[in-house]
């Protein structure tokens, strides 16, 4: 179980679906409304992205946003966390569905022992949006992000810090997760857009803060091996 989940809460065809249902119920007023992964309006940003940008694959569309950010990971947690005072277990630098607002969305579980979305101004840090998940199995997801944080004993700070020696350039998302696909173990997975100008996942142990593994993106042409860190330079 990864601790983010922003792009599967609510899937994007009932997303479309649900906004051509108002457009059509609203008129060409409401056509022109754009909604976020969750179905609400998307956030506007100070910084959009271009329509090309925003279509672009994904390792062209990280340098994009990367080029365009405006603050570090670290200060859009530290957002995050003055908005709900908490634990951060993901932040993501993404554009917003459709609109092209580029914004950092992180995750938080809150002193509330709640899980809270709060989406930041690439440019310029403002708090855009803040929720609280609400979900069914609300409860549930809280209950496994803290069975997550029990077992991390490196936090996304030094998490991201021990990417970054790994693979020199900027993080674009860090997530806590379950390892599922491997052996359960808790793990961070660092994106990193390298000084290479490739995209990285490095993944960190989350009980002793060891790099486990370092692999370029598929979409990379080049096709780096696991553990090759992609520095041609």
């Amino acid at each position: 179980m990864k601790a983010t989940a922003k792009r599967t809460l609510t899937p994007r065809a009932v997303v479309l679906a649900t906004a051509a249902a108002v457009a059509l119920i609203g008129g060409t007023g409401a056509a022109t409304a754009f909604a976020d992964d969750d179905g609400g309006p998307a956030p506007q940003s100070s910084v959009q992205l271009s329509h090309n940008e925003r279509h672009l694959d994904d390792t062209a569309k990280d340098r994009a946003q990367v080029k365009a950010d405006k603050i570090s990971q670290s200060q859009a947690t530290a957002k995050a966390l003055k908005a709900v005072p908490g634990t951060a277990t993901s932040a993501e630098l993404d554009n917003a569905d459709r609109n092209g607002s580029l914004v950092w969305e992180a995750d938080v579980l809150g002193k509330d022992h709640k899980n809270h979305e709060v989406t930041i101004d690439a440019g310029n840090g403002k708090v855009l949006s803040q929720h609280t998940d609400r979900d069914d199995d609300a409860a549930q997801d809280a209950a496994e992000t803290q069975a997550l944080l029990k077992a991390d004993k490196t936090g996304h700070d030094k998490a991201t810090d021990q990417a970054l020696k790994a693979v020199p350039g900027t993080v674009v998302s860090y997530g806590l997760d379950d390892n599922a696909d491997r052996n359960g173990s808790t793990v961070w997975e660092i994106d990193v857009l390298g000084k290479d100008h490739k995209s990285h996942e490095v993944i960190i142990d989350a009980g002793s803060g060891k790099v486990l593994n370092q692999h370029v993106d598929h979409d990379d042409d080049q096709g780096a091996n696991d553990g090759d860190d992609g520095d041609d330079d």
